[in-house]
């Protein structure tokens, strides 16, 4: 057994007892939608731009929501830093848990490392704002999620998946505020901006989270 396979077996127990008929057969499994169905799920969970193109299939996120996305382009460039400085140095640094990441070993917070990591989501927004999901993006998302599961990475690094998604909700309506700010004389943009931002923080919190979760969930 790989130190991997080890470690998923460790994490979920339920998976390493050995499996047992109940003598009953499960109808849903001759289905034809469903075996389609369950083929899916295993091909998007291997393959990453499968799973771009699945997602992407059923929100509706068609290239009318990337030209939108790239219509908002000149709104955050003009408030980068102050959504960025909101963010890192009133919101993450407060919060009782995120913020343990940003403090040093005296338990203070590390105003350098904030700076880091804070340079370092100016660098993820402006690579979303190329608009470019290519192989190269999505698996830099995956994997940014992957080290904050235990089984993948420290232990010190695991981020419960309610504070990714009460994280990525509160940047969510931030942005969105900023954006009704903008454009409160223009509500046709507005309407086509915030949906298409909405779909694309629901992929990406769908690709964050893929190692979060056992093949069963």
């Amino acid at each position: 057994m790989s130190i991997m396979s080890e470690a998923y077996m460790n994490m979920f127990p339920m998976e390493a007892k050995k499996k047992e008929s109940s003598g009953k057969h499960t109808a849903v499994l001759d289905i034809p939608e469903f075996k389609k169905a369950w083929n899916i799920y295993r091909e998007t969970s291997l393959d990453i731009m499968k799973r771009h193109e699945y997602m992407a299939q059923c929100l509706d996120f068609t290239d009318k929501d990337t030209e939108a996305i790239k219509e908002s382009k000149e709104i955050i460039a003009a408030n980068l830093k102050t959504i960025l400085d909101h963010i890192y140095y009133e919101k993450l640094i407060n919060d009782p848990w995120l913020s343990r990441w940003f403090r040093d070993e005296t338990g203070k917070i590390a105003k350098k490392y904030v700076d880091v990591r804070r340079a370092k989501q100016q660098k993820f927004l402006l690579k979303i704002l190329e608009c470019k999901w290519d192989e190269e993006f999505w698996n830099h998302v995956r994997w940014v999620g992957a080290v904050h599961v235990p089984i993948f990475g420290l232990e010190d690094l695991y981020i419960p998946v309610r504070l990714n998604i009460a994280l990525w909700g509160y940047i969510h309506q931030y942005l969105f505020n900023l954006f009704a700010e903008e454009l409160k004389n223009d509500p046709d943009k507005l309407r086509r901006i915030t949906t298409a931002w909405t779909k694309l923080f629901w992929i990406i919190i769908d690709m964050y989270h893929i190692e979060y979760f056992p093949s069963w969930m």
